[in-house]
């Protein structure tokens, strides 16, 4: 699917994950935010989702799926912490004891 936008660029496929089209695919101009260009090309390539319903449940997905990023990063932000604080205590223990019997 090479569709080429009002710009002569290559359409990039995107995934929408707005409220009202979750997981909806689309072409976009790879320079839409260039205000030089002023390429405003857009094509959807997914039908819409068939009702509100199933709509409300992909985006509720996406948001779970968000919210379960974030939290594992978090957790991987304090577990490098805390192993960090290990190594360093560790370090200072020897450096205790090695001062101690010298």
């Amino acid at each position: 699917m090479n569709i080429l936008c009002g710009c002569g660029e290559l359409a990039r496929c995107r995934t929408s994950w707005t409220e009202n089209n979750p997981a909806r695919r689309f072409l976009g101009c790879p320079n839409f935010m260039d205000p030089t260009t002023n390429c405003n090309f857009f094509q959807w390539v997914d039908a819409p989702l068939p009702n509100r319903w199933y709509q409300a449940r992909m985006y509720e997905l996406y948001l779970n799926r968000r919210n379960a990023q974030e939290q594992l990063l978090e957790l991987n932000n304090r577990n490098s912490r805390i192993l960090f604080y290990n190594r360093l205590l560790i370090v200072l223990l020897v450096g205790m004891v090695l001062i101690k019997f010298l």
